[in-house]
């Protein structure tokens, strides 16, 4: 078990797990209580000489209302920023027993792979697919995420990402993303479980009707062949069986959506692998729209220029919507100014085009007045 951790973080964990405190105190102790049907007592300062006795008896109760093992729950108390990603595969036997090598190894080789898919969309934006090594901000993240104690087949396998601040550069190849207020790892996560919950439903689909393109139209959610590919190689690890995997926000930064689990049906990774395969040939075209701010502008002022990043709704030619992100290619400098202007003052715009796939990426192509900031 780790060291006491201070009334501070406990308070706010407590808080944050739905706990309420009662009115009163006990010896100087506050309150707590879970859904009438529970209490814990916190001692009222650090450094009280039942501390520690007190602190195992709360890990007990929580351990014991949360359903998981008393030094996951220590961690977390301890750690108000990091967020949580985990991986539940089915248990063989129900025995607890340790997962084997090849399984083991192969269930971390996707958690990795589908954190670094993630990270690259966060980056760099929508890809249909990713190429060479990991840019030296994905290493980074890398380096940091932790794992809690490797499971059993009955717990899942859990990373720990730090809530660090977002890069402040990009590889040369990557497009120039302005810095968000929100933690890079927080951008990673939140991505990855919408492009979780995109694939899943996907995969679903195609595997009933034998169409992949269903495919197309995630992309702009973070879904890429790199994502899919890592996704096959957990389905690989499930060994055909149902799986989970899921997120848990760390309270120390404010979430806007809700951290929940993405269940998948088995017998995923033959049409996960060939997902895979078919969004690393794809060429995506056709008419597209997208509504929302600006969040990052791109001008090299040599080859590469007029590019702005907007985040909102995106409706491509065939219908299909959401709340996800593009880059749009603007056709020249007067619009391009009209958009700086516009992510200097917040204002959204539309911008419409054709769709087009540059060096994996997907971009919308602008003509002249394909851009209009909205009043």
């Amino acid at each position: 078990m780790t060291a006491t951790p201070t009334v501070r973080d406990i308070l706010s964990y407590l808080a944050a797990a739905g706990w309420s405190r009662q009115p009163g105190a006990w010896r100087g102790a506050s309150i707590w209580a879970h859904d009438g049907e529970h209490e814990v007592l916190v001692p009222g300062r650090d450094g009280m000489g039942d501390a520690e006795p007190r602190f195992r008896e709360l890990l007990a109760v929580l351990a014991s209302v949360e359903g998981r093992s008393r030094d996951a729950v220590a961690a977390d108390i301890a750690t108000p920023m990091t967020d949580l990603q985990w991986y539940r595969l089915p248990a063989r036997n129900g025995d607890g027993a340790a997962l084997g090598l090849l399984t083991g190894l192969t269930l971390l080789g996707g958690a990795r792979d589908l954190l670094g898919a993630a990270a690259r969309a966060a980056l760099a934006g929508p890809h249909v697919a990713f190429g060479g090594p990991f840019p030296r901000e994905v290493r980074a993240l890398l380096a940091r995420v932790l794992l809690a104690p490797f499971p059993t087949t009955d717990e899942p396998l859990t990373v720990r990402v730090p809530l660090g601040r977002p890069p402040d550069s990009v590889e040369a190849d990557s497009p120039g993303v302005a810095p968000l207020a929100e933690p890079f790892g927080r951008q990673v996560l939140t991505l990855a479980q919408g492009a979780l919950l995109s694939a899943r439903d996907a995969a679903s689909t195609a595997r009933s009707t034998a169409d992949l393109a269903v495919f197309d139209a995630t992309i702009t959610a973070g879904v890429s062949a790199n994502l899919c590919a890592a996704l096959a190689q957990v389905a690989d690890a499930a060994e055909s069986r149902p799986f989970e995997i899921g997120f848990r926000w760390g309270r120390g930064v404010a979430a806007p959506n809700a951290a929940r689990a993405v269940a998948f049906p088995p017998d995923l990774k033959g049409v996960l692998k060939r997902a895979a395969n078919h969004l690393r040939g794809l060429r995506l075209t056709g008419s597209a729209a997208v509504t929302g701010v600006i969040g990052a502008l791109f001008d090299d002022g040599r080859n590469d220029r007029f590019r702005v990043q907007v985040r909102g709704e995106v409706v491509m030619g065939r219908g299909s919507d959401s709340q996800r992100s593009l880059w749009v290619r603007l056709a020249e400098g007067p619009a391009y100014d009209l958009a700086i202007a516009a992510h200097r003052d917040g204002r959204r715009v539309l911008a419409e085009g054709e769709l087009a796939t540059v060096a994996g990426r997907l971009e919308l192509v602008a003509g002249p007045g394909g851009l209009t900031v909205l009043p």
